[in-house]
């Protein structure tokens, strides 16, 4: 899967769930190029926990699946679960499936409770990234990731904070459709903030050792000067983000109450807040945390 322009007129398509994001091929393409950008970013060094020799790995909203092939061909001993609600489609030859990785397709909640394939206290290392726009419940989803774990199995998580800073001063509070996202959305039960608080989450579930790695995503090259390995997330994020919102803000704002003026002048809004400018950036944390041994 390679980057492309979106096609216009697009009539994106979506899950029959909360996620808010569209699951059609152009998304799929889409998030391929944004795992790809994310992992140059952390220095091709996307595995944050101390892993060894783990027997049985999760990612959780695995997409195409790029992320999980990588932990099957890191980890060739291990069986890989690669958990979305769509069907993850054929890998090209260029990059196969490597032969330890099964994709299982459903609601990881739901699955969690009766997949004997997940069973609890057995699961090394679980991972999940870029997950904000689908979970309505962290704290209940990360009890369940804990329950999942063996005693000193790892969780990973990878997540954005919805705060746009430009020369290190936030400037997302003055966006209006951004307010009214949050709100709604919020309102549902997501987290906008989960990249910081799932820290806290974590420690609830009873996980510790728990630690956050902060990397600050640019909208557009400007950041490539003092650190090359952000020019990919930043094209793509100019690229991108704005489109992307466009298609999320009258998803989230549908049943709100806004007339169609509203929402289209929110769109609006969000491709122009959401291009490269020199300054711009949003975080994204990575926080992992440890099930105690018994």
């Amino acid at each position: 899967m390679s980057s492309c322009s979106e096609p216009e007129p697009r009539d994106p398509t979506y899950h029959s769930t909360d996620y808010n994001l569209p699951n059609d091929s152009y998304e799929l393409t889409r998030l391929e190029d944004q795992a790809t950008a994310l992992v140059e970013m952390m220095h091709n060094a996307p595995i944050h926990a101390p892993l060894h020799t783990p027997n049985l790995l999760i990612d959780i909203g695995c997409g195409t699946g790029i992320q999980t092939c990588a932990l099957g061909t890191t980890y060739p001993a291990a069986r890989i679960y690669g958990i979305d609600l769509s069907p993850v489609p054929p890998r090209d030859d260029a990059c196969p499936k490597p032969p330890n990785v099964q994709y299982i397709q459903g609601d990881f909640r739901a699955l969690a409770e009766r997949d004997a394939r997940l069973g609890a206290g057995e699961v090394d290392y679980a991972f999940s990234r870029l997950l904000i726009h689908g979970i309505t419940d962290w704290q209940g989803y990360v009890g369940d990731v804990a329950r999942l774990l063996r005693p000193g199995g790892w969780a990973e998580m990878q997540e954005y904070v919805q705060d746009w800073y430009v020369d290190g001063e936030l400037v997302s509070e003055q966006w209006p459709w951004l307010r009214a996202i949050r709100q709604q959305a919020e309102s549902k039960g997501a987290d906008y903030d989960c990249g910081r608080n799932i820290k806290g989450y974590m420690q609830k579930a009873g996980l510790v050792d728990v630690r956050q790695v902060e990397y600050r995503v640019p909208y557009g090259t400007w950041m490539v000067r003092e650190r090359p390995e952000t020019g990919r997330i930043g094209r793509h994020t100019a690229r991108e983000y704005g489109t992307l919102y466009h298609h999320g803000i009258e998803r989230i704002l549908e049943g709100a109450g806004y007339e169609r003026r509203e929402i289209e002048e929110f769109q609006a809004q969000a491709k122009r807040d959401l291009g490269a400018e020199e300054g711009k950036d949003v975080p994204f944390v990575v926080t992992v945390g440890r099930k105690p041994e018994k």
